[in-house]
């Protein structure tokens, strides 16, 4: 594992949709495919992990004014940020032997929920890199493909998808 006394910074920039917005979501893509074009804009989804030592874990999103403090645990099923959760489940057992981290998780985005830029996308695509960092896992743009397919697809602990976000992150 990384320092456990230095924060990690990840970043994820934000896109702007130019062709195909929709033929990607379900259930048009899963009977006739889909394809978007995309570009990316200078403004992004960032992540911050500060290791703990309360036994804690701690969700705070800047950008929406909100914060969670939780017990640690390897399944948080009380979480309400579930980018955050679903992430956290998420690395946490594939790359942390199913063992609780306690750690201040915060995140901001440079645009509103819901701008259409992709920010919850980028969101999980600057989550699953700052975690990357901290547990020493692979490096490189197929690591985070993988990490946010099995997100979006398959969710967290309780394995429900994250809705909207089935897009290829490059």
């Amino acid at each position: 594992m990384a320092n456990l006394h230095a924060t990690i910074r990840a970043r994820a920039p934000l896109r702007l949709g130019l062709a195909g917005g929709g033929t990607d979501l379900s259930p048009y893509c899963d009977q006739f495919g889909g394809a978007v074009l995309n570009t990316t804009i200078d403004r992004f989804a960032y992540a911050f992990i500060t290791p703990r030592d309360d036994r804690k874990v701690v969700f705070r999103a800047k950008d929406l004014g909100r914060e969670e403090v939780l017990e640690a645990a390897a399944r948080l099923p009380q979480a309400s940020l579930l980018l955050h959760r679903g992430v956290y489940e998420r690395m946490v057992r594939d790359h942390n032997s199913g063992r609780a981290i306690s750690a201040t998780i915060t995140t901001t985005v440079d645009a509103p929920m819901g701008s259409g830029l992709g920010s919850s996308s980028a969101l999980v695509v600057a989550l699953v890199d700052a975690f990357r960092v901290l547990f020493g896992a692979p490096r490189g743009p197929s690591f985070r493909r993988h990490q946010f397919h099995r997100v979006s697809r398959q969710g967290s602990s309780d394995r429900q998808p994250v809705a909207g976000l089935r897009q290829r992150q490059e």
